[in-house]
């Protein structure tokens, strides 16, 4: 089931595409005269498998998009009390937002370098800190563009 969970809208796309060509088989054969009963069944259930599959897809990407603005949400909440005093940022507070803004700079920058290596299927760079405290990516080097 899991398997389904996470390849759901993969999965469903072709079952709702080929359903379409089923759909366009059994118009074409009932414009012949012929008796097409069993093709329109058999769209109907491509038709709602294939949807029923983009549907659980959709929900399970949601739901770990979701997991994971909550885990972020919980991990700075607790923060708060060493942040903020009388409402005015304390000086541990401008700390611990220097520390976020940068965290939040490399996961975005990885998460940059991890999506060219997938598409070219090797790596071609490496994340370094910038001085003013920022994260990017140094393409070549050692690594091969």
């Amino acid at each position: 089931m899991s398997y389904l969970k996470s390849n759901g809208e993969a999965i469903g796309i072709p079952l709702l595409i080929i359903g379409c060509v089923t759909l366009f088989v059994a118009f074409i054969l009932t414009l012949m005269g012929a008796e097409v009963l069993y093709l329109i069944g058999l769209v109907l259930a491509l038709f709602s498998v294939g949807l029923g599959l983009i549907a659980v897809g959709m929900a399970d990407k949601s739901d770990k998009r979701q997991l994971e603005l909550l885990e972020r949400l919980d991990k700075n909440v607790e923060r708060l009390p060493l942040m903020l005093k009388d409402d005015v940022l304390t000086p541990s507070g401008q700390l611990i937002a220097k520390e976020i803004v940068s965290e939040q700079s490399k996961m975005a920058v990885q998460k940059r370098l991890d999506k060219d290596t997938k598409r070219v299927g090797y790596v071609r760079g490496e994340i370094y800190q910038v001085k003013d405290g920022s994260w990017a990516i140094g393409w070549g080097g050692k690594y091969p563009l």
